[in-house]
């Protein structure tokens, strides 16, 4: 317990002092704590409002050793609320990186994990909120981006209904 905001010992309710989470680190100047506890309320939250990431339809579309990137798209049969994720297991950004996505449009960035870095990062590596894709197909989807991917990050993209 407690791993949710970086806690780095071992938990347990004897009321002793060092089995305690130390909940004043939250608190904190520049607290790396507080950016990780925010960083898993969010992405939990993304979770919650993304039926596809809850549902069983789930394919890895790309799985690249040498650019160390892998997509996941993820889906409920029927519904057009298809989620993709992109991790990015590299040590540098990459900009301008094309990805397969299932369909042409205007994709949301719902989450880029780039912002929490000293949370706000006042120069996140992401896509602006929005990513456009078009119809050209790669990877066995119908489309394709351009994305910008963070360091070691990964981002979730949600087709636009607007």
């Amino acid at each position: 317990m407690g791993q949710e905001f970086l806690e780095d010992k071992n938990w347990n309710d004897n009321r002793n002092a060092d089995g305690l989470i130390r909940w004043q680190g939250l608190h904190e100047p520049n607290s790396a704590m507080r950016d990780f506890m925010k960083f898993a309320a969010d992405l939990i939250e993304v979770r919650r409002s993304q039926p596809a990431l809850r549902g069983s339809g789930a394919r890895v579309s790309r799985a690249e050793n040498f650019d160390r990137v892998i997509v996941l798209h993820r889906w409920i049969e029927g519904e057009p609320q298809d989620v993709v994720v992109v991790a990015n297991l590299a040590e540098q950004p990459k900009r301008g990186y094309v990805i397969g996505l299932p369909c042409a449009g205007d994709w949301l960035e719902l989450f880029n994990s780039d912002v929490y870095d000293n949370f706000p990062n006042p120069a996140p590596v992401g896509n602006g909120g929005r990513v456009h894709s078009w119809s050209e197909p790669l990877d066995g989807f119908s489309a394709r981006a351009e994305v910008a991917l963070p360091a070691n990050g990964i981002i979730v993209l949600a087709l636009s209904r607007a």
